[in-house]
Protein backbone atom coordinates (compact mmCIF):
# COMPACT_ATOMS: atom_id res chain seq x y z
CA UNK A 1 0.00 0.00 0.00
CA UNK A 2 2.71 2.72 0.96
CA UNK A 3 4.45 2.24 -2.65
CA UNK A 4 0.89 2.63 -4.17
CA UNK A 5 0.64 5.99 -1.90
CA UNK A 6 3.70 7.22 -2.99
CA UNK A 7 3.12 6.97 -6.24
CA UNK A 8 -0.76 8.42 -6.07
CA UNK A 9 0.33 11.36 -3.38
CA UNK A 10 4.41 11.51 -3.49
CA UNK A 11 4.01 15.36 -1.35
CA UNK A 12 1.43 13.68 1.48
CA UNK A 13 3.59 14.16 5.05
CA UNK A 14 1.40 11.79 6.76
CA UNK A 15 2.19 8.60 4.21
CA UNK A 16 -0.34 5.93 4.37
CA UNK A 17 -1.32 7.33 7.47
CA UNK A 18 -2.79 10.48 5.11
CA UNK A 19 -6.99 10.39 5.36
CA UNK A 20 -7.10 10.48 1.98
CA UNK A 21 -5.89 6.65 1.66
CA UNK A 22 -6.08 5.12 5.21
CA UNK A 23 -9.93 5.81 5.14
CA UNK A 24 -10.33 3.06 7.72
CA UNK A 25 -7.83 4.79 10.71
CA UNK A 26 -10.69 8.10 10.07
CA UNK A 27 -14.23 8.76 11.75
CA UNK A 28 -16.10 7.33 9.25
CA UNK A 29 -19.00 7.87 11.59
CA UNK A 30 -20.47 11.57 9.72
CA UNK A 31 -20.45 10.31 6.08
CA UNK A 32 -22.81 12.17 4.35
CA UNK A 33 -24.43 9.92 2.27
CA UNK A 34 -27.63 6.95 2.98
CA UNK A 35 -26.20 4.05 1.10
CA UNK A 36 -22.40 2.90 0.58
CA UNK A 37 -21.57 0.28 -1.90
CA UNK A 38 -18.50 -1.01 -1.39
CA UNK A 39 -16.61 -3.10 -4.93
CA UNK A 40 -13.77 -5.41 -4.29
CA UNK A 41 -12.25 -7.35 -6.71
CA UNK A 42 -10.80 -11.05 -4.61
CA UNK A 43 -7.07 -11.07 -6.26
CA UNK A 44 -6.51 -7.22 -6.01
CA UNK A 45 -3.64 -5.79 -2.97
CA UNK A 46 -6.17 -3.75 -1.91
CA UNK A 47 -9.16 -6.46 -1.21
CA UNK A 48 -8.27 -6.56 2.28
CA UNK A 49 -8.80 -2.87 2.82
CA UNK A 50 -12.04 -2.86 0.77
CA UNK A 51 -13.52 -5.48 3.18
CA UNK A 52 -12.36 -3.64 6.56
CA UNK A 53 -13.30 -0.41 5.43
CA UNK A 54 -17.29 -1.74 5.13
CA UNK A 55 -17.01 -3.56 8.32
CA UNK A 56 -15.06 -0.35 9.75
CA UNK A 57 -18.12 1.72 8.14
CA UNK A 58 -20.81 -0.60 10.31
CA UNK A 59 -19.02 -0.66 13.20
CA UNK A 60 -18.66 3.41 13.21
CA UNK A 61 -22.41 4.30 13.80
CA UNK A 62 -22.32 5.76 10.53
CA UNK A 63 -26.50 6.68 10.22
CA UNK A 64 -26.27 6.26 6.39
CA UNK A 65 -27.75 3.25 6.17
CA UNK A 66 -26.80 0.47 4.09
CA UNK A 67 -23.55 -0.68 3.72
CA UNK A 68 -23.52 -2.88 0.32
CA UNK A 69 -20.31 -5.37 -1.03
CA UNK A 70 -20.20 -6.93 -4.00
CA UNK A 71 -16.81 -9.40 -4.60
CA UNK A 72 -15.81 -10.59 -7.98
CA UNK A 73 -13.74 -13.01 -5.99
CA UNK A 74 -11.18 -14.32 -8.95
CA UNK A 75 -10.67 -11.03 -10.61
CA UNK A 76 -7.89 -8.73 -9.91
CA UNK A 77 -7.53 -4.34 -9.67
CA UNK A 78 -9.32 -2.66 -12.31
CA UNK A 79 -10.43 -5.72 -13.57
CA UNK A 80 -13.62 -3.74 -15.69
CA UNK A 81 -11.43 -1.72 -17.37
CA UNK A 82 -8.44 -4.26 -18.51
CA UNK A 83 -11.38 -6.56 -20.13
CA UNK A 84 -14.41 -4.49 -20.04
CA UNK A 85 -16.26 -7.02 -22.15
CA UNK A 86 -15.70 -10.29 -19.52
CA UNK A 87 -18.72 -11.62 -17.86
CA UNK A 88 -17.64 -10.43 -14.70
CA UNK A 89 -16.95 -6.96 -15.74
CA UNK A 90 -20.17 -6.99 -17.54
CA UNK A 91 -22.11 -8.12 -13.75
CA UNK A 92 -19.83 -5.37 -12.13
CA UNK A 93 -21.53 -2.57 -14.13
CA UNK A 94 -24.56 -3.58 -14.00
CA UNK A 95 -24.84 -4.18 -10.07
CA UNK A 96 -23.29 -0.61 -10.06
CA UNK A 97 -26.01 0.91 -12.66
CA UNK A 98 -28.59 -0.85 -10.54
CA UNK A 99 -27.30 0.58 -7.12
CA UNK A 100 -27.42 3.85 -8.66
CA UNK A 101 -31.23 3.57 -9.79
CA UNK A 102 -31.88 2.53 -6.57
CA UNK A 103 -30.95 6.22 -5.17
CA UNK A 104 -33.26 7.99 -7.64
CA UNK A 105 -35.85 5.92 -6.51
Amino acid sequence: MEGIWEVASPGSEKGVEDPWIDVVGSDLSGLGCGRVLVMVAGKDVLAREGRVYAEKLVESGWEGGRVEVVESKDEDHVFHIRSPDSGNARLLVQRFAEFLRQSLL
